[in-house]
């Protein structure tokens, strides 16, 4: 699961840096959406690393991992991946609501907006994520907040009312319930729109395109209801009093909590009709200056020499225009010398 969301975020970020697009709020929202998750992907694989080095005698050395730094570290990832991601998904959420049920009075926010709303969800993730290894917080949180539990999660089902329990609890139960609220709600609403619209579309192709909208709106609650109601279920079992099985940490730190992190990429950039014609037009594009690598370097040796930088068809229409403008200059002066000679 680790590598499947390094892999694939990885991909979403490289791809969404280079590749030219028209919104660019909205691929900004993205790009940081891939960076929360990959945070989880290093949990992952940080977590697999040690857990490969203790394997055979983890009771004998427990103590000493869940109070080391790296144990420290992995709960710090963890929590900041958690809390960003949800908040950057609710941020992407609202901005794909205003724009499809207010289209017509809706305005895009300006780069420098998008980026401040940024700073401030990762400022506050950060904070949140920090805080239990303050020592300016230590009476309330202790020294196990993160040490708890042997994959080093803040979720606490074991001991429920451990130090700092009503601090885990408003992470996993109250900001994430009131998030996978406003999500399913704003989603089924974006459907409701779409199928709406869709019927009085006169076009059987945009009828299948509005069906199609609607099933990705409709995937993407399923794996965000996938991913998050069972946390929440387990904390409120776990604050209930009612036993949970010693197994189960590990179940949710590499089956479930991760679910988000690998699908993300796929739902939101991967599959998208958007993404995959910039993947084809960035890829023909290559093949075509592979294929005439001798036109190509005279086209720029030639353009560089009048100061112009071969981009795309650009260039191409530049000499198009010097080419036909040179010939008309010729014709004129031949034509200018037979009227003479006459």
């Amino acid at each position: 699961m680790g590598a499947i969301g390094c892999t694939g975020n990885l991909i979403v970020l490289l791809c969404r840096r280079f590749a030219p697009t028209t919104n660019v709020v909205h691929s900004l929202y993205l790009r940081n959406l891939a960076l929360s998750d990959l945070l989880m992907g290093i949990y992952l694989f940080i977590i697999a690393a040690e857990d490969q080095y203790y394997r055979g005698v983890y009771l004998s050395y427990q103590y000493i991992w869940r109070h080391s730094y790296v144990c420290k570290l992995c709960g710090f990832l963890s929590t900041l991946s958690c809390e960003s991601s949800v908040l950057i998904l609710t941020l992407v959420t609202w901005d794909r609501f205003i724009s499809v049920t207010q289209p017509l009075v809706r305005k895009q926010p300006s780069k420098k907006v998008a980026v401040i709303t940024l700073i401030t969800l990762w400022s506050f993730s950060t904070v949140i994520s920090l805080a239990p290894l303050s020592d300016i917080t230590r009476g309330y949180f202790g020294d196990e907040f993160y040490g708890n539990n042997g994959v080093c999660l803040s979720l606490h089902i074991h001991e429920p009312y451990a130090m700092g329990w009503q601090y885990s609890a408003a992470m996993f139960i109250l900001i994430n319930t009131l998030a996978l609220v406003f999500i399913c709600y704003a989603y089924l609403r974006m459907i409701n729109e779409i199928k709406s619209s869709g019927v009085a579309c006169r076009s059987t192709r945009q009828s299948q395109d509005t069906d199609k909208v609607a099933q990705r709106f409709g995937i993407i609650v399923f794996t965000d209801s996938l991913c998050w109601v069972p946390v929440i279920l387990v904390k409120l079992v776990a604050l209930s009093g009612l036993p949970i099985p010693q197994d189960l940490y590990a179940w949710l730190a590499i089956f479930v909590l991760p679910i988000n992190s690998a699908l993300n990429p796929v739902l939101y950039t991967l599959t998208t009709t958007v993404f995959k014609k910039q993947i084809r037009k960035m890829f023909r594009s290559c093949c075509r200056r592979k294929s005439d690598p001798q036109h190509t370097a005279s086209e720029s040796g030639f353009s560089l020499s009048f100061g112009v930088f071969p981009i795309g068809g650009s260039t191409k229409r530049i000499l198009s225009y010097r080419g036909t403008h040179s010939s008309s200059l010729t014709g004129s002066k031949t034509s200018c010398k037979r009227s003479t000679a006459v």
